[in-house]
């Protein structure tokens, strides 16, 4: 459900399963603040509770006070799901907004936007390593890695080329391996050196390397060995530098799927990989059938989402961020953002390319995707709007403009909203100030404004109509 009425919000948004908790019902809009004068009901409905009619009114008979502005009530949230919280001025209409309560274990986890797949000129994109990091922010995302083919190197110079400044995109090392003599593509996202430069400079070595792995693979048939043995020598290698190791697009059709059905079982069988990406550089549904397939089978690989992203112009911006990674990590750092995804708490995302407001989200378990569902629609939603601005001011400082003070007063802002919006900090209040004003507002609005409809005058003075 998204908030109905987004002239209100609730703080916190996201509240701990079992712990009885005060709630702000704020007016972002504080003309319509709420008043100490005026009497107000509500109520609090959990969407996945029992019912028996679904046409059946639901009574405003939760207490709640009204205090600095504000609507407060305190309610204790038993059962991890969507509560709505339905509330009007007695006898006016009911409006209605969301929050929603997790268990402990999710409650300490912070929802991240990220894409762990994406592609510069430095391979074969076509956009360089300084504007991509702002068309990513300015889409509203958390951390990208960028994964040039055969290459570590642009996600490192992106990084250098950022860090004087302070960001709220994370900017997290990457490349995409292409063992030589396989078709099999595998995303090395995090890690602190290159696999890609073993076998760039010293292919005897990894020949080498990739004979004795095989030979400790004798269940495998002979035709793959080889091919098999280089999978499990690259992810060897992204553990060894720290990195997650995501088998990638295994339906990308150049000519042909570019790993065949029985190699494709094999990589699965293998369980050498981290994560799966369900989403990105090919049709979803064939990739979210073989995951749910070997998930049945006892072989569940965490999932992500990525853009596979070669192309950032204005026109087809809506390609690359329509698919990506939600994770809900303990920070927004590399290690975390690994961590969670080795965790389960990750989940492919893709928004349809015939919609800007619907949004499908793969992987499991299902309290993730409710959860997730929440999010996209009252957290993201808002997040987006804060990293707007950001990614324009990145956009300025590739371009050589000297706006990194800008930049740093701005990037707080998406943090100062998950705290309130998790309760980490006091709720906001209509201030004395503001209030007087306000009041000001409606004494001019009563004494001096004519009542009008339209164009039309009818009385001045003596307006009785409430702000």
């Amino acid at each position: 459900m998204r908030n109905a009425h987004l002239k209100y919000q609730c703080y916190p948004s996201v509240v701990c399963v079992g712990k009885e908790t005060e709630v702000t019902v704020f007016p972002r809009d504080i003309s319509r603040r709420f008043r100490d004068d005026r009497e107000y009901e509500l109520v609090v409905v959990g969407l996945r509770e029992d019912q028996l009619d679904y046409h059946a009114h639901v009574a405003l008979d939760h207490p709640c006070t009204v205090q600095d502005g504000c609507l407060k009530f305190t309610y204790l949230f038993d059962r991890e799901q969507e509560y709505s919280i339905r509330f009007a001025e007695k006898g006016g209409s009911e409006v209605k907004i969301s929050l929603y309560a997790v268990k402990e274990d999710l409650y300490g986890l912070r929802p991240l936007k990220g894409d762990l797949h994406s592609h510069t000129f430095y391979s074969d994109g076509q956009d360089g390593i300084a504007m991509t990091p702002a068309d990513y922010r300015e889409e509203g995302f958390d951390f990208v890695s960028i994964t040039d083919h055969n290459r570590m190197y642009p996600s490192q110079l992106a990084a250098e080329l950022y860090k004087d400044i302070p960001l709220g995109l994370h900017l997290m090392t990457g490349e995409e391996v292409h063992t030589p003599g396989s078709l099999v593509h595998i995303v090395h996202a995090g890690g602190k050196e290159s696999v890609c430069d073993r076998y760039i400079r010293n292919r005897e070595t990894y020949n080498a390397e990739v004979a004795e792995i095989a030979k400790g693979l004798s269940h495998v048939p002979e035709q793959y060995r080889e091919r098999v043995a280089m999978a499990h020598w690259a992810c060897q290698k992204i553990h060894e530098a720290g990195g997650l190791a995501i088998y990638a697009h295994p339906f990308w059709c150049p000519n042909r799927y570019n790993v065949s059905e029985e190699l494709g079982d094999l990589m699965f069988e293998e369980k050498i990989f981290d994560a799966f990406e369900l989403v990105g550089g090919a049709p979803v549904n064939p990739q979210l059938a073989i995951w749910q397939e070997y998930a049945l089978r006892g072989n569940r690989l965490p999932v992500v989402g990525s853009s596979d992203s070669h192309d950032h112009d204005y026109a087809k911006r809506k390609s690359f961020a329509r698919r990506f990674t939600v994770v809900f990590a303990k920070e927004n750092t590399t290690e975390a953002i690994l961590d969670a995804i080795r965790g389960g708490y990750s989940l492919a995302a893709e928004i349809p390319a015939d919609s800007d407001s619907d949004i499908h989200f793969y992987g499991a378990p299902l309290r993730l995707v409710l959860f997730a569902k929440f999010i996209w629609e009252n957290y993201f939603n808002e997040t987006w709007r804060l990293c707007l601005g950001e990614g324009i001011l990145m956009r300025r400082y590739a371009e050589g403009e000297e706006v990194g003070d800008l930049l740093a007063a701005m990037q707080p802002t998406v943090e100062n909203f998950y705290k309130r919006f998790y309760g980490l900090v006091p709720a906001p209040v209509v201030s004395e100030a503001r209030k007087a004003f306000l009041d000001h507002c409606l004494e001019v609005q009563r004494n001096v404004g004519p009542i009008t409809k339209g164009s039309n005058l009818y009385i001045y003075g003596g307006n009785e109509r409430r702000e």
